[in-house]
């Protein structure tokens, strides 16, 4: 078996979901072939206070969301000064990634944080290993600049603005490869119709479902969100997921819904959820945009990190996919819209957001990592994948 080493942290649950993703993918094309790894870079390999980075993160962004955007602009416009570019992945010792290297020995590498990428192929170089690497961004619209460097053996990239912002910063095209961001093989494989996965739910199935969702940790505004579409005692079926905020679950099963409305916690059916909703509501996070694209479901924009996510917003409302609304009230006033008498709006809308999906992007990543292993794909495992999407 080839072995496969993430590069990652769980700041955010987006950079793990990712390899998830991608190991699905392997798995179905390449089963049997591949053992992948997912290594915490921060957590297991640096010194305090960046180890302590997954348990800061989620902090930071809930309570000063505005100065964690200004922290991650700052460093993406100092990274781009040549000397800070190539000095600041310098300062990580080499004996941190030679023992990371000697801990895990693997075929090949897989980057899917942005603050790894240029640090992991300096320490290549004065190696000297030949250890292919391949860079999976896992932003979406505007990749900060540390995603990308020039002698990476691929970078994948999640749309055409990441890839022309990748040549912009010298990235050879033939280094680079638009394939669209990493959604779990479920959400392509999923082909019942909305009608037949809302009978899997139990939801209604002539009722329009509007899905509310704040991420894995049930971020944001939901309360206040769900209050206000509560008020408008709209014809509808609401499903809210509250991730693992068990304190966000119980409070919702308290309010006194005027629509019939189902609240769970952490779910693993997501892509049945996303197949039987009319609409998305969410933060502007890259994996559920790709997520909801894949399943056709049109996406009201409820909040962003700035600078981090925001482009993300204008990337879903410039593809017509969706709408940005920040407050409560906004949601709730353009979901009373769109389900007393703008059906065709929201029908545009639905065939827009399928224009942005790339429901082969993990099978195209697979082949990549397989190819750079010089692992063929098996003949019944390629027909099954082929007949699947």
């Amino acid at each position: 078996m080839k072995r496969l080493i993430f590069l990652m942290s769980d700041t955010g649950g987006g950079h793990r979901s990712a390899g998830r993703a991608i190991e699905a993918a392997l798995q179905i094309r390449y089963p049997g072939q591949f053992e992948a790894f997912y290594v915490d870079v921060f957590r297991e390999y640096t010194p305090a206070p960046m180890k302590y980075a997954p348990e800061i993160y989620p902090k930071w962004v809930k309570h000063s969301i505005t100065t964690y955007g200004w922290y991650f602009q700052f460093f993406d416009q100092i990274m781009q000064l040549p000397l800070a570019r190539n000095t600041l992945p310098m300062l990580i010792a080499e004996d941190t990634v030679r023992k990371l290297l000697d801990d895990y020995q693997p075929d090949v590498i897989v980057v899917l944080h942005g603050a790894f990428s240029r640090f992991v192929m300096a320490a290549r170089y004065r190696l000297g290993s030949k250890i292919p690497i391949i860079t999976v961004i896992t932003d979406l619209a505007k990749p900060h600049v540390a995603w990308y460097h020039p002698s990476v053996d691929r970078c994948l990239v999640p749309c055409k603005a990441a890839y022309n912002r990748g040549l912009k910063l010298g990235v050879p095209p033939s280094k680079l490869r638009l394939v669209g961001h990493p959604a779990h093989p479920k959400f392509a494989l999923y082909q019942k119709s909305r009608q037949e996965a809302r009978r899997e739910l139990n939801w209604a199935p002539d009722i329009p479902a509007v899905m509310l969702v704040g991420g894995g940790e049930g971020m944001g505004e939901m309360r206040d969100i769900a209050e206000a579409i509560n008020e408008r005692a709209l014809d509808i079926q609401l499903a809210i997921i509250c991730g693992r905020n068990e304190e966000l679950r119980q409070e919702m099963q308290t309010i006194p819904w005027n629509q019939q409305t189902y609240v769970y916690g952490f779910v693993n059916n997501i892509e049945v959820m996303m197949r039987a909703a009319d609409t998305l509501i969410t933060k502007a996070g890259p994996g559920t945009i790709a997520e909801a694209a894949i399943s056709g479901v049109p996406m009201i924009i409820s909040d962003a990190i700035p600078f981090q996510e925001s482009p993300n917003v204008d990337f879903v409302v410039d593809n017509g996919a969706g709408v940005y609304r920040p407050t409560p009230d906004g949601i709730a006033d353009t979901l009373t819209e769109w389900f007393t008498g703008s059906e065709a709006t929201l029908a545009e809308l639905k065939r827009n957001t399928r224009r942005i999906a790339y429901p082969n992007a993990t099978f195209d990543i697979a082949d990549e990592i397989a190819a750079w292993c010089k692992v063929a794909v098996p003949a019944a495992a390629s027909s099954d994948a082929a007949s699947a999407r």
